[in-house]
């Protein structure tokens, strides 16, 4: 028995359904001047409904003078106009990513390619190539490499140049939760007496026992200070530009643009009274050479911002010399969380201290932590049960 076709959409046109489930609709838009073969376009959508719309409208912007050949614009093409347009509002280190992503990986593999002649089957075979079967680099970075082509493929989509994103539902290497590396409450002594008569001590010393992040605490401005509240508020975090010449400082907002206020020990504030003192003896030292537009807390000699590496290789110099290498400027961040959960502070003013966006995040970042916490609780049952004699 003859098998009946299925009833297509009225004014569907050429439909027919793909091996991988979707629609596919074709149309022709006219006829090639030269050699006479007609202009097809291929149409896709999820359901036969969604093509028929897509092909409707294509046919009726022929029919009425306002269609418009789709751009033969190939990847590396469209990469340049994507980075002096879309990319251009980011900030300056997400710049430098994706352009980085984008010369170093995306461009060899993809950049000849039409971008509206890229499949699925390809964008996988491009993130597999870029894993343990390929160049061999880590899941985080394989991750961040393709969030760039997809963040392209989407701005080409609003463009109105694809019709779908096919870097979507791509297969990627599982990224692993590493344990937060933090020093811990027996080294602390030891990590202090380290530091004691450094350059930076002040700096190293407030950011243990604040959580900032390293950006956040070079940008610490001294109007962020309330010496009346004890605290401080990160409204701002340090940048340097680095673009073509350019590698001046700024200040940008906080991640995620939230400010916060952080409560500061007695201890930390006149940590901070310090560095106000010793700030001023540079600057009259300096005279006419002082330079310190954004009146940072922490500065060089001459009121020039730190630079983010010198500071981050000093401190690694300091962590090598005692055997404690494996640490990094970051572990002093996590250092601040894990003292703080140890000593009994909660989850959430742990969380607003180092400004994650939720408390779960911290959570799952601290969860040995809190692992510790629960055993020391325990402990406490046991010694109350043993005190009330429960145990028969």
């Amino acid at each position: 028995m003859a098998r009946k076709n299925k009833k297509r959409e009225a004014g569907s046109g050429s439909i027919t359904k793909r091996k991988d489930g979707r629609w596919q609709g074709q149309y022709v838009s006219g006829y090639d001047p030269e050699t006479g073969k007609p202009r097809r376009h291929t149409i896709y959508g999820k359901t036969q409904k969604e093509v028929a719309e897509k092909l409707r409208a294509a046919t009726s912007s022929i029919d009425n003078g306002t269609f418009q050949e789709p751009r033969k614009i190939t990847v590396a093409e469209y990469a340049a106009e994507y980075m002096t347009t879309h990319v251009a509002t980011l900030t300056d280190s997400t710049q430098r990513s994706y352009e980085k992503n984008l010369r170093l990986h995306i461009l060899p593999a993809l950049g000849t390619r039409r971008l509206t002649d890229l499949t699925h089957r390809e964008v996988q075979r491009f993130a597999s190539s870029l894993g343990a079967g390929g160049k061999g680099l880590a899941p985080k970075t394989v991750h961040t490499i393709f969030g760039t082509l997809h963040a392209l493929l989407t701005a080409a989509q609003r463009d109105e140049i694809l019709q779908r994103n096919v870097a979507d539902f791509c297969s990627l290497p599982r990224v692993t939760q590493t344990r937060a590396k933090a020093i811990t409450s027996a080294e602390l002594n030891q990590f202090l007496d380290l530091i004691r008569k450094d350059e930076f001590y002040y700096l190293f010393f407030l950011d243990i026992f604040s959580g900032m992040r390293q950006s956040e605490i070079l940008g610490l401005r001294w109007a962020d200070i309330d010496w009346n509240r004890n605290s401080l508020v990160v409204r701002k975090q340090l940048q340097q530009k680095c673009k073509k010449g350019d590698y001046s400082y700024t200040l940008i907002d906080p991640k995620e643009n939230k400010q916060r206020r952080i409560i500061l020990a007695e201890t930390a504030m006149l940590t901070l009274q310090k560095q106000r003192t010793k700030q001023q003896r540079q600057r009259l030292a300096a005279g006419p050479l002082w330079n310190n537009p954004f009146d940072l807390v922490f500065t060089n000699e001459f009121g020039r911002a730190l630079n983010h590496q010198t500071v981050y290789k000093h401190l690694k110099r300091l962590l090598r010399s005692c055997g404690m290498g494996d640490y990094t400027f970051h572990s002093l961040r996590h250092s601040f969380a894990t003292i703080s959960l140890e000593n009994g502070d909660d989850i959430k003013t742990v969380q607003t201290n180092l400004g994650h966006s939720t408390a779960s995040f911290t959570l799952k970042t601290y969860a040995h932590v809190s692992d510790q916490m629960q055993r020391s609780s325990a402990a406490r049952i046991e010694e109350l049960i043993s005190s009330l004699g429960a145990v028969n």
